[in-house]
């Protein structure tokens, strides 16, 4: 941890690289939120949204049920005596259900339940709720709504977002009748929101991660993430917005570390091959508040039981007063660049000895790659300097003096390029 500037990137490099180079089968999971660190791991199995050469999928149907029905609906755990809550959890089900036989191996189906990480067409789920809701009968009780007497006109187009056309409901007596199916009209609506946002693409269309008819399936992605030859994978997240970062982390760090707790016992994962998860920008989604529960849930987790099943982490933040209490209450080694924030240097002061006050009191005036080491990996608390790293990751300041010197070309089109980027929300390819 330290304040921006101070070396934080540069000393991750330098730790990552001398793991890789005293260990001839070591694995480490570097989350990358801003796409800073290919350029100085060159090697590393580099994995982005919309890469043509390795795009990062993180199929939507690896979230548990109650992860599902916050992303998918806006509900909450407390909402389970709802009954759209339960007939969502029903139907989520019964999609997997359907889905047993998968490339990984074929699983009992009396072991699946709305938590199994299962594949399932989240369009197709809409398709089914929105038909419900829309259809019309020749019976009016509800008990005789069935689809054989369902008056169709048009079947739709599920892949498309196409719902079903009915013959109109007769508001009189008479047939057709409007359906009663009508318990899971406010979910309908932000489902299909939620599908039509193209910022949830990588979650919804993990392209052959899919659904239940695509060719891999999740031993693919363990062995694309932890099981490569170059035993670093960095997973560049600069192009997922904000607002599904907390999404994105969690379902990492969850898939992981499920992956590690069934297999370990196994040859080559688990306890007999342990993974280390290294979290850069960690005050962005690891914060004391609910606002990221998914990644906080997740790397808690880690933080508090991964040592029996082979993971550790890593985090790295510049800004360690904001970040979950029960991790940082779990950290077992502090490596503290310059910290000028008294909040932040009375974090790395409570694990110090009293007799160390000389050696904290220089946290706000150490030079850029300086730090202070406290904790379990070193005896005793001691400064150090970390060597600077080459190549070096994309996080150095920028060069103001020349920057603010040179001349540019002015033009009516400067920020069309950015604008665009804004707009898309996703980095302009070289």
């Amino acid at each position: 941890m330290g304040s921006t500037g101070s070396g934080k990137s540069n000393s991750v490099v330098s730790i990552i690289k001398s793991i890789l180079s005293t260990t001839s089968n070591s694995r480490v999971v570097l989350i990358d939120p801003h796409g800073e660190y290919a350029s100085a791991f060159p090697t590393a199995k580099v994995f982005r949204i919309n890469d043509s050469a390795n795009p990062l999928y993180i199929p939507f149907w690896l979230m548990n049920f109650d992860e599902l029905a916050f992303f998918l609906v806006g509900a909450k755990p407390n909402d389970d005596q709802r009954r759209e809550y339960r007939l969502l959890r029903q139907k989520i089900t019964e999609k997997k259900k359907e889905n047993s036989k998968l490339k990984a191996g074929e699983v009992n189906i009396n072991y699946i339940t709305a938590d199994s990480p299962i594949p399932f067409n989240a369009r197709n789920l809409w398709y089914e709720i929105n038909w419900w809701l829309n259809a019309s009968f020749s019976e009016t009780a509800i008990n005789n709504q069935i689809k054989e007497v369902a008056e169709v006109i048009n079947e739709g187009d599920a892949s498309n977002l196409i719902g079903a056309q009915f013959k109109p409901y007769n508001i009189s007596n008479k047939a057709p009748y409007k359906s009663k199916h009508q318990e899971m009209y406010s979910y309908e609506k932000k489902l299909i929101t939620r599908l039509k946002d193209s910022r949830y693409d990588f979650l919804f269309n993990p392209g052959e991660y899919k659904d239940e008819s695509s060719q891999l399936d999740l031993h693919n992605l363990l062995q694309d993430w932890i099981g490569n030859k170059q035993r670093l994978t960095i997973l560049d997240l600069s192009n997922v917005p904000f607002e599904v970062l907390d999404i994105s982390v969690g379902l990492i760090t969850r898939f992981l570390y499920d992956s590690m707790f069934w297999g370990k016992e196994s040859t080559y994962t688990g306890r007999n091959r342990p993974l280390l998860i290294a979290y850069e920008e960690a005050h962005s989604y690891l914060g004391k508040d609910d606002s990221t529960r998914y990644a906080k849930n997740a790397v808690e987790r880690i933080f508090k039981e991964g040592r029996k099943f082979g993971v550790g982490a890593m985090v790295i933040s510049q800004r360690p007063s904001e970040l979950s209490d029960s991790i940082l209450a779990q950290v077992g080694t502090f490596l503290t660049l310059r910290l000028t924030n008294s909040s932040d240097q009375s974090i790395v002061k409570s694990l110090a000895p009293d007799n160390m006050n000389s050696l904290m009191s220089l946290l706000p005036s150490l030079r850029v790659g300086e730090a202070v080491c406290v904790g379990e990996a070193i005896s005793i608390p001691t400064r150090l300097k970390l060597e600077l790293q080459v190549p070096r990751p994309d996080s150095s300041d920028p060069k103001l003096v020349e920057s603010w010197s040179k001349p540019f070309t002015k033009s009516d089109t400067n920020y069309m390029e950015v604008v665009t980027s804004l707009r898309e929300q996703k980095y302009k390819e070289d």
